[in-house]
Order: structure tokens, then sequence, then C-alpha cells
């Protein structure tokens, strides 16, 4: 039998594959899984616990492979302790979007949200959730 069981990973193409890495290493804390140069351009997994973040360095940024084809809204990663990782961020001096962390009665029971852009202008949204899954 077969099904979908959730997201496997979210794919982030970017004009500089060394400086999305470093980000996302630095800044937010995933481990590089393994890298590699494909015929398509320059390739990375990343891994943070669960989850999965793949980068792609395109070897033509109007390549048709990648085309006009949809794009990410946002990444939307979840964190415990979120006035910590909000000071954590202010720290290091990461441009946030966010003035403040923001606090929602919904969806889902409501969350605290920080809002910030990757180094590719990717929009990441930090999530807290009020109540568990």
């Amino acid at each position: 039998m077969s099904e979908i069981y959730g997201i496997h990973h979210v794919c982030v193409h970017t004009p500089d594959i060394d400086k999305s890495i470093k980000f996302y290493r630095e800044i937010i804390g995933f481990n590089v899984i393994g890298r590699e140069t494909c015929d398509f351009g320059e390739y990375a997994m990343l891994r943070l616990n669960d989850s999965l973040l793949e980068l792609i360095q395109p070897n033509e940024q109007n390549e048709d492979s990648f085309g006009d084809k949809g794009s990410i809204d946002h990444i939307g990663l979840g964190v415990e302790g979120i006035e910590n990782v909000w000071n954590d961020l202010c720290a290091k001096g990461v441009p946030l979007l966010s003035t403040e962390i923001e606090d929602n009665d919904a969806p889902m029971g409501g969350l605290r949200v920080i809002q910030l852009l990757g180094p590719s202008q990717e929009h990441i949204n930090l999530y807290q959730w009020k109540r568990a899954f």
C-alpha cells in the first residue's frame, strides 16, 4: 500500500549556494548531509532533525528545466522557545520582516511567528504552535 506521509523536503533555488548553506547552517541550525555538482547545477541537501531542505544553484537562472514554474511562498520551521530564537536572530544581525513576535489565535489553535528572509530572498516563517499536534 502506498500513501503520502508528509513533506519530505522544501527546495530553494539560489544564485549563491555557498551563501545559502552558510545561512541555513549558522543561523537556522541545519547540517549538510550531501553536496554535489549535477548536470543541472550545484546541489545540497540539509537536515534539521526530521526536516530536509534542498538547495539548488542552477547552471543558468533561466534554464528550461526550472523555467516558469510555481514558487515556494515560504518555508515554515517549527521552534520552541521563540523568545530565545528572536533574541538570537537579533544578536546575529539577521534582517527580520517581523517587527516583533507575532501572536495569532488562528489557525489550528494559534501560533506565534517570526518572519525573515533567507539569502535568496525566500520567505522563512518560524512557528511556535500554541497546541501540540
